[in-house]
């Protein structure tokens, strides 16, 4: 996004997208964060499928899984697996671009979407999550 909009023609090779929440001690199942529908290509066609090159994360108290959208499930990854630290920050940075990006599994057991599965969320946990998608045709 050179200029502010999505290139409608070119498309991308490259997004970087990033998604915050605060809990109200619910918590969130399977929350689509990225969905490839929404994205396109540089051909101009939908994704099939996303490598993640780098991923960081500030997560307090609750616990986060990211996940691609497969049967079964492709976990990215899980912060603060721990959980039951409530009042703890993890706070840190993956990053799979010198290896080509971690590559999603699968390509038609699923929508490949990136979902957020959240636990041990208590009212007041948070997280701010930031990644660096590959998109594949």
């Amino acid at each position: 996004m050179e200029d502010g909009d999505w290139a409608e023609k070119t498309g991308n090779s490259r997004v970087v997208v990033r998604f915050t929440g605060t809990s109200d001690g619910t918590g969130e199942t399977n929350a689509v964060k990225v969905d490839l529908s929404d994205l396109k290509t540089h051909s101009g066609t939908v994704p099939k499928r996303t490598a993640v090159e780098w991923v960081e994360w500030k997560v307090f108290g609750m616990a986060v899984n990211l996940s691609w959208d497969r049967a079964p499930r492709a976990t990215i990854v899980n912060i603060n697996d721990i959980g039951y630290n409530n009042g703890t920050i993890d706070e840190e940075r993956m990053d799979w671009s010198a290896y080509g990006g971690y590559l999603d599994p699968g390509e038609d057991d699923g929508t490949g979407d990136i979902i957020l599965t959240s636990s041990y969320a208590y009212s007041g946990d948070s997280y701010d999550i930031t990644m660096c998608l590959r998109l594949k045709d």
